[in-house]
């Protein structure tokens, strides 16, 4: 049975008033967030979660860039490891990862998702322009220069949706993260509005990609903290992923101690009104 049995919803709904304390999508020092290991899992004791799954960033291929490239060391995971079975008597932890997608780097990441974790995220920060890799999410001014090297947005979202998909169809990863993160700074739809012939068929493919695969999504809450100020992925999206019959998950993509439940209720009901 997948560790992942029962959190999922759509396949398995959870019923209209239950409400599980259950987060797929926590950073803690391993990579880029603030709290140690042991200090998120006691929090979330302290705030009575039944599931955490602690899915820091893995470091980058040697050769992409110097950041990042002290993340997630084999200490580190054995540590978490450690961390899951002395505390199993009062709750659940599952040791994931997040992979940033380089679709360069296909052969190095079917090395590294061997190892054995109880999920891995699969996600993207960076797209390709030309022949380098830049991030997407840095700011909204260097996502203009994106854009603008790109020759407009539709070149941006199907390079995002393609190269996304290229991920999905290797195997390697269990959940697509923060599927729809190509909005992040859409605000009041400036760069597209969503509707898009495009844009809807660039995001049924990615779902026919994911479904294939049997593999599921999140709902990420961050969105609700970032400039686009919605959940990720979009309500549309959810209801297609609910069709396809998904599974989904719910993450608030912590960083911080306050994050841990941020937005955690919201999602649950928003995914009980779309079931």
């Amino acid at each position: 049975m997948s560790p992942l049995h029962g959190g999922e919803r759509g396949s398995t709904p959870l019923g209209p008033t239950l409400f599980r304390m259950e987060n797929y999508h926590l950073h803690t020092t391993i990579s880029d967030g603030k709290l140690k290991p042991e200090e998120l899992i006691k929090l979330a004791i302290k705030k009575k979660f039944d599931v955490v799954g602690i899915t820091d960033h893995y470091h980058f291929p040697p050769d992409f860039r110097e950041e990042k490239n002290k993340f997630y060391s084999e200490q580190d995971y054995n540590e978490l490891f450690r961390l899951k079975d002395k505390y199993k008597q009062k709750i659940k932890i599952l040791v994931g990862v997040e992979f940033d997608w380089l679709s360069d780097y296909e052969k190095w990441f079917g090395k590294e998702t061997k190892k054995k974790y109880d999920y891995r995220l699969l996600s993207m920060h960076f797209i390709k322009v030309g022949k380098n890799y830049v991030p997407l999410d840095l700011s909204e001014d260097f996502f203009k220069e994106i854009v603008k090297k790109s020759d407009g947005i539709k070149n941006v979202v199907e390079s995002y949706y393609e190269d996304l998909r290229k991920g999905v169809e290797t195997g390697y990863f269990d959940v697509v993260a923060h599927l729809d993160i190509i909005k992040i700074w859409n605000k009041d739809k400036k760069y597209f509005s969503g509707n898009e012939t495009w844009y809807k068929e660039q995001v049924k493919d990615t779902l026919y990609s994911i479904k294939n695969k049997k593999m599921k999504i999140e709902i990420n809450t961050a969105g609700w903290r970032k400039p686009c100020k919605e959940q990720y992925p979009s309500k549309w999206i959810i209801k297609e992923a609910l069709k396809l019959k998904i599974p989904i998950l719910i993450g608030t993509d912590a960083h911080r101690k306050e994050e841990i439940d941020k937005g955690l209720k919201r999602a649950n009901n928003l995914l009980k009104k779309l079931e």
